[in-house]
């Protein structure tokens, strides 16, 4: 028994040093996997940060990235070691001054050699331009009230603001988009977005985050009230498995995520949930709430595989033999290019359409609780909400919030006209940025990793449930 025990000891501090070696622990370490090739590298600025992002070789196991602000990037430059998945953000860099990155993939055999130079010029916060909307965008959307559906697809939008329809989707199996879903848009300096002749009264918003790649919007059209959220597709961004699934290292571990969603039709109500997703990219549901009763799905089980293609579309599938099943499996949900956020429509057991906003509560890479504080809630937020049931229709306002969490509202204006704002209240937030009020206990919200987006349930006048989103100016 003593000889066995260590030589079983043995066996676990090789297979720990193997798996050390391997970096990630992605890949088997009992066979020669060979040297990974060099990494596609793309460079993307942001306010103070640039987004570092490569193609992953099938046999590579982690990176490391190198900068300079001069060309000519080696391994003794400036480094950001033993990343995994493909993409680092690398902080604290001056505005105005350009940078250059060059990556290296390795696995337990060695390292690549550098990639191809990169550069990139980090800058404030500025104006938007209308070339912010110029490109190929996925959208989402929820009509609630008489004509309730989901609906889905591309559009591409023209140096113009032009919009033209290149895909569509809906909850009845249509292919034509509505004639008055989308027109031409404009862009005004703070990112408001507006539609000339389509959903009357559309407001819209451009998120100021590293891609400008989120456009959240509210309208009335003739089939009923519109909430749709447009997901850019940027040039150079690609996805794999890494950005949807758990590390499996002491750390990291599995991936925390949390949802927020509003449906309409046969049942209209809010609803949020919190799993997490492991190294077999399978969901496990650790809670969930919706003004109807729910039962958690799986009760702790591996519930649902997810998968993600190349271009960032993502589906869900069931686990055979778990019961209860999720009321609904999104197919064809979008991840956004700063692959922190994934927004989808589906159509769920109950005959009810909805619309999810699914949030990275951390980077698959990072450990959970890092770095949400109360403080860096502060600021001036563009509103933006859709409720349904009894009472369907949109709201749009500024949101201001203080240092303290103290939020409240201005410049109101409702679907039916209303321009009285709800009354102000005190938000709280926890590591995990989980946001509450305890004026409210309906209310659940998420604050956003990079601090920009607050994606919120609860109930509102009359009972009606709402999903606002609120976007950092």
């Amino acid at each position: 028994m003593k000889h066995g025990g260590k030589i079983i000891a043995q066996i676990l501090i090789l297979t720990a040093l193997a798996l050390g070696l391997w970096g990630c622990g992605a890949s088997p370490w009992r066979y020669d996997p060979g040297v990974p090739a060099a990494p596609d590298v793309v460079a993307t600025a942001g306010n103070g940060v640039v987004r570092v992002s490569w193609s992953q070789p099938s046999n590579a196991t982690a990176y490391d990235i190198y900068y300079a602000s001069s060309p000519g990037v080696t391994t003794s430059s400036s480094s950001i070691p033993n990343s995994c998945g493909s993409f680092a953000d690398v902080t604290g860099l001056q505005n105005g001054t350009t940078y250059y990155f060059r990556v290296v993939a390795r696995n337990s055999k060695g390292s690549s050699p550098l990639s191809g130079e990169v550069s990139a010029a980090p800058s404030s916060a500025g104006i938007f331009l209308p070339a912010d909307l110029v490109g190929t965008w996925r959208f989402n959307a929820l009509i609630s009230g008489s004509g309730a559906k989901w609906m889905r697809g591309s559009v591409n939008i023209d140096a113009s603001g032009a919009v033209s329809v290149a895909s569509f989707l809906d909850s009845a199996g249509g292919t034509t988009a509505p004639n008055d879903l989308f027109s031409t848009m404009s862009i005004a300096s703070d990112g408001t977005v507006s539609q000339d002749g389509a959903a009357a009264g559309f407001h819209g918003v451009l998120s100021e985050n590293i891609f400008r790649d989120l456009l959240v919007g509210t309208g009335t059209t003739a089939s009923g009230q519109l909430m749709v959220v447009l997901q850019k597709m940027v040039p150079g961004i690609t996805f794999a498995a890494t950005d949807i699934q758990g590390t499996g290292q002491s750390g990291a571990g599995p991936l925390l995520v949390v949802y927020h969603q509003i449906s309409s039709g046969a049942v209209s109500e809010w609803e949020w949930g919190n799993f997490q997703v492991g190294r077999d990219q399978a969901e496990t549901y650790s809670s969930i709430g919706a003004q109807s009763a729910k039962v958690l799905p799986g009760a702790g089980s591996k519930v649902v595989g997810m998968t993600i293609t190349a271009d960032g579309l993502i589906s869900e599938s069931p686990k055979a033999g778990v019961t209860p099943q999720p009321a609904a499996l999104l197919t064809d949900a979008v991840m956004s290019a700063d692959k922190m956020t994934i927004v989808g429509t589906a159509t769920d057991s109950r005959g009810a359409y909805l619309l999810r906003i699914i949030q990275l509560v951390h980077p698959p890479t990072i450990a959970t609780g890092t770095n949400y504080q109360l403080g860096d809630l502060a600021g001036s937020y563009t509103y933006l909400a859709a409720s349904a049931g009894a009472l369907p229709g949109w709201a749009v306002a500024t949101e201001t919030v203080g240092s303290a969490g103290n939020a409240s509202f201005s410049g109101y204006l409702a679907s039916d006209g209303s321009t009285t704002a709800p009354a102000p209240f005190a938000l709280g937030l926890d590591a995990q940025g989980k946001l509450s009020s305890g004026a409210d206990t309906s209310y659940h919200g998420q604050f956003s990793y990079f601090k920009n987006l607050v994606v919120a349930t609860g109930t509102g006048a009359g009972g009606a449930g709402y999903l606002s989103v609120a976007v950092k100016r």
